[in-house]
Formats: C-alpha cells, structure tokens, sequence
C-alpha cells in the first residue's frame, strides 16, 4: 500500500474506507465524508508507514524505555504526583530527541509529492492519530495541528505533529483509559486551506447547553483561524434541530470585521444546519464540523465526534420534542459524594445493596424490586433519580424549593428555576399518584414497622439500646475481619456482608445516628432564631465531637507524618517498600498498622469498588501523609479539635445560662444523646466499605484466576462486569468475559473519556439544569456550611492526587469524601460545587475550623489556581481579592 494516500474525489469516490490504523482517526473520517457525498477539501494523508522509521528509533531509544519505567513504576492505578513530574520529564527528553529525526530519501519523495498532488498554496498539517477523534476516546487537544503551511515548511509541521504523539497528557490518558498498548503511533493529513468568504465550527447539539436538540452554529468572515484559537467573538446561531426554527442569532464583534453585519444568510444556515444533521446520522452521535462557503459553495473541512459533552444513556432519553423528564444525579448526594463514572460493576453492586435494605425494611423479595418503576435509574454508570415522577407530590414555588433545599442547596436553585414547570409530568405514574398513595399507605407502614420500630430503641429503651449497641459493633467487627473464603460466590460474599452491615446498622447505627441528628435538630429549635449569638452557640454545641471517625483518619494520618523524618517522603515508592519490609521505626509501624486496620477499607473516590482503598495500596495512603510531612504547615489538627471541643463545652455553658429552667433541661438530655450517639455517623458507611473491601479482595482473586487462564487482559477488566457475570463464569468456563466486557464497559469507557465531573441535574435530552450564580456586589453568594472567614490563593482539584495543596490554599473541589480529609489540614478554607450541612467536606471542615461555602455551579470554571480570595463561612459570601 502507499505511504502517501491521495484523498482526492476521484482516487475515493469508489474506494472502501481506509482503516484507522493506518490513517488515522481524522483521515478516516475524511475518507467517510467524501464517500458520503459532502463537498471535502483535497487532501493528503502521511499513514503509520511513513513514520515507521521514526517509531522505530523512539521505541529502542533509552529516553522511551525510561517513560515506561516510570509509567510501570506506580503500578496499575493513575500516577501519583512524584511520578506524573518524573514522567512529564521523560516525555520531553523524548520529544526532544524525535525532533533531531531527519527525513530520510524516501519518506522526502512523499513529501515533495506533495504539492504536485495537492498544487501550489497553503495547507493545513494535522495529526491523525490511530485512536484520535474515535468513539469512546477523546484525545482532543492533546495533538498538534499547523495551519498556514506552505510547501517548504512541509517537513517541520510534519515533524511537530509527530513530537506531539510523544506528550506526556496523550500518555497518560492512554494509560487512564486502559489502552492495550501504550506504543506511539501517528499519521498525518496534509490538507489544502480553502479560500474561504465564511467559516466556522458548528456543534450538532448545543455545547453551552449540552441540549441535544438544538444546534450552535459559530462563523466569522474569511479562514476563521481568530475563531478557533478564540482571539474574536464570531456570530452565534442557535438552532432547534427538531422544528428547525432559529432560537437566537447574534452578531459577534468577528475581529472589527463587519461587526454589525451577520456573516450567515437565512439560506446558508439552513443548508449547514442540514449537512450537520446529516454528518451526525452519518456518525450517529454528535459531532463538531468545521466548515466554509467558498464562492457560494459550502466545504466541509473536517467533522469529528463531540467529546466533551454529557452523553445521557439510551435508556434514559425521550424522542426528540416529546415532553422531557427531570433527573438529578444520585451519586452527588450526601454520602455518595462520586463525580466521576462508576464502572458496571459499582453500579450492580448498589443495586444489589438497595434491594437487599429494601428486603430488610419493606418484605420485598430483592430479585423482585424494580427500582425504575419508582424513578431509580442504575447500571448507566451513574445513579438518576427521576424527579419529574415525584414533582406531583412536591408542590410548587416554595413548597418545592423547600423539597430542593433538603435535597442540596443547588437543587433548590434549580427546582425554582422558571423553566422548572416544562418537566411536571400531565399524569404521574400510577404507582404514585397520591389517591394510590394513601390506599397503599397501611400496606407500606406495615412492611416498614420494622425499620420504624427501631428508630424508638435509643428513646425508650435506653439502657437496652446500648447494650446491644456496642455488642452489634463488636460482633460485626469479629466477623469483617475473619478470613476470606475464596471459594464462595460472589453473590454469597456481598449478600452476606451486606445483611451483616445492614442488620448492624439498622439495629444500633441507623437509630443511633438519626436520634443524634434528630438531637441537634432539637438543639438549635431551643434557641432565638433571631440571636446570631445563640444560633451560633446552638451550632458550636452541635459540632467538635471527638469521636468523628473520619477526624480521626486525619489525625492519624497526620500523626503518622510527623513520625518519620521529611527526607523518607521524598521517595513514596522506596517508603512503601520500607513499610513492606518492616524496615522502618516500631512506632511508625505499630501506627501504620492501627491506620491500616482501621482505615483500610477507606481511599478517595471510595464508593467505586475499582478504586484502590488504603489497605491493599500502601502508596496511595503514604502519598497523602507525605503532602502533610512535606507541606510545612504550623496546623496542628489535634490543637484545632482541643479548640473546637473547648468551643462546643463553652457554648453549652452559654446556653445553660441563658435557656429558661425548662429549657436547659431540655438542653442537658439533648446534649448528652448528641454526645453518647456522634460516632455513629459515618459507622453506617464504614460498614459498607468494610463489605466493600471483602469483595474488592474476591473480586481481584477472580481476575487473577481469569487472567491465568487467558479469558481477560487487565485485574482492572474484572470491574466492568457485573456479579452475576463473574459467578456464571466462574462455573462456565465457556463464558466469553472479553465479550462481555466490551458490551457491558462501552458505555462506561464513553463516560469516563468524556466527563471529568457530572452535573447535579440533566433532562431526558441531555440539557444541563444549573443553579443560577448568586453575585453580591461582584462576591459569589453559596450556602454557608462551616463558620469562618479565611483569605487565602485559590488551589482548584479535580481529584485528590492532582496537585499539593499548600498551607494557606484556599481548597476548591465540585465534591469530596473521606480521600480527601488529609488535604484539609493545610488548607485555609474549602469551597465546594455540590453539598450541603451534611456532607463529609462540610463535616471534616467544621470539625477542623475551616470555613466552607457550597453550592457553587460550574465551580471549576468559576476559579482559577492563584486567585486570591477570601471565604465567609458564617455568610456563604466568596469575595475576590484585588491584589493590585
């Protein structure tokens, strides 16, 4: 085959398309346009032959072997910090010694057949990747593209596309994604520019939006190079792809070009806006498409699918202009705290615990429960919950904002929003229309008198209560830690734990937990709500307990990072084999060991069963310790817990005198239900993980068995299956697992290559619902969670392990759990996207002394590292701090 493949109409039109392999992503889709019938510029593609040379000597080369080593060197997980610097290093070394490669006498004869095949002008140079610009991929920005390059300086454009397969960010999104090899590889398409009178970039769903029914269409005059590096504000056109009406059309200032001038007629929109909608049945998803009018006629210059939106499952969506729904993302809530996609398996694992709580408290068999039938959406790899089925029930206007504030403070936002009434269903479902309701009432009060029943055992039978109380906890603890039975199913390992921790928590953690907060609740309805001294009081009374089983994560963790000289932190790997080895002080190891047993089960991200918790991944605890050690910080959290316990006795003081006599009775057997009950807050979920890690442990087993067996790849496969797939292959060695990971992983892999975080609430169209942003005089208004105020140079983290956030950092996250808890020690202040009083970065921050605002929208494009703000905590008020 040719290493130079013309693109031309006449070398194609009749051609079956050229594999990706060979051509890369963007030249195949070139080809498959051009087939398709749409009016493509000429073109040349360079394929992976041609730069076979080159691969080969960058592959033999010391520089690539050491990005491998360093790669390899943190095992299967995402490199930590350390070695992502190290890697980045490497990267370089490496792209700098593929930009010396010369262009040997063949590969220059393909070259400068170029213009001959192309003629004479200027041309735009573009990588095309072999998995670029797939689906369920997204490399986008990660390659280089040269545009305005003239025949002589061929060869260097050339030569930067091929560096760029070489960068650190295509590397490590590689890796993330699990690609088979980590080989490089790329072509590249030379194409002629066209001279254009009109271009721009249309979007077959709206970006802003994420609407899958409406259509962004962006265009300045001439080449359009201002517009796609973002130097001018082009035209905007939005289009309703199902009636083909045009929303909004707004001229932009293009440069000074014809500001007040619309480049696109009524006519040319409706002819782009046709030829995408056909290039997006032709993909069958949504694409972005470059595009010109030359002489009146349109070009396409390229499409490729749209990889940065919000794809909603198939299962979840209505037809285009039928009456949409309202979901709201289950797995920010309070408790669950994932922003990322969870992998097959963590779905199936919830569903199965749902069902199993379901059977404890209401009778229902679990195969039985049809969690959809009530608007619980799983196994898309995020949990909805379809709001537009309970809305009936809601209420309006301020009924429902009240329902949105106890949901989170964003979804009050949202639920009030003006647009809110178009997803109130005409006739709710007939299983929970009101009239059903109260007819099943008796039936439902009757299958749950079990779960009701208990929530009275710390009231009225006290005494007993706790007894058994602490003999639950020690008998679940007994049993957690027994030996694992690796012959039972994995059915019998999660049921098994799962009615363990649920039996545990229902009979002494789930009343003990809510008759605390029931408490606190009764607390703060003592005082005068219209005394800030006493409401703060209330809150202070309700808060620095010293049991906070998270707290004292942190405290051990900190404890631990001030036990070993800084210098043993500077090599997280080496450390790890010194904790291995036992090769380190007895009063490290000895608390190393009571973290480990304690906290093992626990790691960011934790309610994904794929993630790595700290007890079967030293390094990732060690890590977080070390950013403690290293970061040099005067807090001391032990003296800020002392402070706080000292502010909750000293308030109680306050409010005993201040109460009238009946009152601070009251006040006294509050106080002491809150003080004998606040462990019991995270045990609920310390139990879980604790089941969690059980199955993490089989579930590894199992992936070892299969992988020595041939039948999967990766130990991190086996998470893109469900129980039952792992049971039945268990029995069957017939079973095809690489099929079934592909099948069940597809939709998963599109997620977690797309969306780096997800939004609180999406319609069945893919539109994005926001809380409005709050200003007060140019200050961002959220909800005040932890008290405070503290100034600080904003620190923005999409996940724990990104960056080290310094002493006095102002911690910016959409949402956090307990992985995160170490990250708070030196920071100043935390604000939060999604949250609300209860959820664990408003908890550790109280317990911490560190103010916290949450309720943010978009809060990772609201800030930027460096900004210096300060956070009012008592106020839920973030006010920008001009340094000038």
């Amino acid at each position: 085959m040719d290493q130079a493949r013309q693109l031309s109409k006449d070398a194609i039109s009749t051609q079956k398309a050229a594999p990706a392999t060979l051509v890369g992503g963007k030249a195949a889709s070139l080809i498959r346009l051009r087939q398709a019938g749409f009016d493509v510029p000429d073109a040349v593609v360079l394929t992976t032959q041609f730069f076979e040379p080159w691969l080969s000597q960058i592959q033999a080369s010391s520089e690539w072997l050491s990005v491998l080593d360093i790669l390899h060197s943190g095992g299967a997980g995402q490199p930590n910090r350390q070695l992502r610097a190290e890697l980045t290093r490497a990267c370089e070394q490496a792209k700098s010694l593929a930009s010396t490669f010369e262009i040997n006498p063949d590969q220059r004869r393909q070259v400068d057949a170029i213009e001959p095949e192309l003629g004479r002008g200027s041309y735009a140079v573009r990588s095309s990747s072999p998995e670029e610009d797939l689906a369920g991929a997204s490399f986008a920005g990660l390659y280089e593209t040269v545009l305005g390059v003239d025949s002589s300086a061929l060869a260097a454009a050339v030569s930067t596309c091929f560096c760029s397969c070489l960068d650190v960010r295509v590397l490590l999104y590689k890796f993330g994604m699990t690609f088979d090899s980590l080989a490089p590889a790329i072509a590249v398409v030379v194409q002629r520019m066209v001279d254009s009178d009109i271009s721009g970039v249309a979007f077959s769903l709206n970006p802003l939006t994420n609407d899958f029914d409406e259509m962004l269409i962006n265009a300045s005059w001439g080449l359009g190079e201002a517009l796609v590096t973002g130097d001018i504000t082009p035209d905007s056109v939005v289009l309703d792809k199902v009636t083909d009406d045009v929303i909004t059309h707004r001229a932009g200032d293009k440069g000074g070009d014809r500001s007040g001038e619309k480049c696109l007629a009524d006519d040319q929109i409706c002819e782009l806006a046709a030829a995408v909608k056909g290039i997006e049945t032709l993909y069958a998803q949504p694409v972005d498409v470059e595009w010109a009018f030359a002489g009146g006629h349109l070009r396409v210059l390229q499409a490729r699918p749209i990889t940065t939106y919000v794809p909603l499952h198939e299962s979840l969506q209505t037809a285009p202009g039928e009456p949409r729904h309202l979901y709201m993302d289950g797995y920010l809530t309070d408790g669950m705290t994932m922003s990322v996609a969870t992998t097959p398996m963590s779905d199936d694992v919830l569903t199965i615990v749902m069902r199993v709580m379901a059977e404890w408290a209401m009778g229902i068999p679990a195969k039985e429960l049809d969690l959809a039938a009530v608007g619980v959406h799983m196994g898309c790899s995020r949990m909805y919950l379809d709001v537009s089925m309970y809305m009936h029930l809601m209420g309006k206007g301020e009924a429902i904002a009240k329902q949105g504030e106890a949901m989170s403070p964003m979804m009050a936002g949202i639920l009030t929003s003006p647009d809110i009434e178009r997803y109130r269903l005409a006739k709710p479902p007939a299983l929970l229309r009101i009239y059903n309701l109260l007819r099943y009432l008796p039936g439902i009060l009757w299958r749950t008198r079990r779960a009701i029943s208990v929530l009275f055992g710390p009231m009225l039978r006290r005494d007993r209560f706790d007894a058994n109380y602490a003999v639950a906890l020690k008998e679940f603890d007994e049993w957690i830690t027994r030996p694992m039975d690796y012959s039972e199913s994995l059915t019998d390992c999660l049921t098994d734990a799962m009615n363990r921790a649920g039996s545990t928590t229902i009979v002494s953690t789930y009343p003990a937990c809510m008759y605390f907060y029931v408490m606190t609740f009764r607390i703060k309805a003592l005082v005068d709500s219209n005394s800030p001294e006493q409401v703060a009081w209330a809150d202070a009374v309700c808060g620095g307990y010293e049991d906070d089983m998270i707290v004292h994560m942190g405290l051990t963790m900190y404890d631990l990072s001030t036990l070993l000289p800084k210098s043993e932190f500077e090599d997280i790997e080496a450390l790890a084999a010194k904790v291995q080895q036992r090769s380190l002080p007895q009063e490290f190891l000895a608390r190393w060991d009571e973290f480990v047993r304690r906290f093992g089960c626990r790691g960011p991200l934790e309610m994904e069963i794929a993630n790595p918790k700290y007890g079967d991944a030293p390094g990732l605890a060690l890590q977080q310790i070390a950013s403690i050690a290293t970061a040099g910080s005067a807090f001391n959290p032990h003296d800020m817990q002392r402070t706080q316990v000292a502010r909750r006795e000293q308030a109680y003081q306050n409010l005993l005198a201040i109460l009238p006599p009946r009152k601070a009775k009251r006040l006294k057997r509050f106080y002491a239900t809150c003080h004998r009950y606040a462990a019991s807050r995270e045990f609920f979920k310390h139990h879980i993980m604790q089941g969690y890690a059980r199955l993490r442990k089989l579930l590894l087993y199992r992936a070892d068995e299969f992988i020595r067996e041939g039948r999967l790849g990766q130990r991190e496969q086996i998470f893109e299956l469900t129980i039952e797939d792992v049971d039945l292959a268990t029995k069957d060695p017939a079973f095809d697992l690489r099929a079934a990971v592909a099948e069940r992983g597809a939709f998963y892999h599109t997620l977690k290559s797309q969306v780096r975080h997800f939004p609180m609430a999406i319609d069945s169209r893919g539109q994005i619902l926001r809380s409005p942003v709050e200003y007060d005089e140019g200050a961002l208004v959220g909800a005040a969670v932890s008290p405070g105020v503290a100034r600080g140079p904003i620190k923005v983290l999409n996940d724990p392990a990104e960056k080290e956030v310094e002493p006095g950092d102002v911690l910016v996250a959409v949402t956090t759990d307990p992985g995160w808890t170490p990250l708070f020690i030196p920071a100043a202040a935390v604000i939060l996207e999604v949250g609300g009083e209860l959820q664990h970065g408003a908890l550790v921050a109280r317990e911490y002394g560190k103010p916290c605002v949450s309720g943010i929208p978009d809060i990772t494009k609201q800030f930027h590292d460096g900004q210096i703000v300060e956070v009012d905590g008592d106020a839920g008020v973030i006010r920008f701090v001009d340094t000038a």
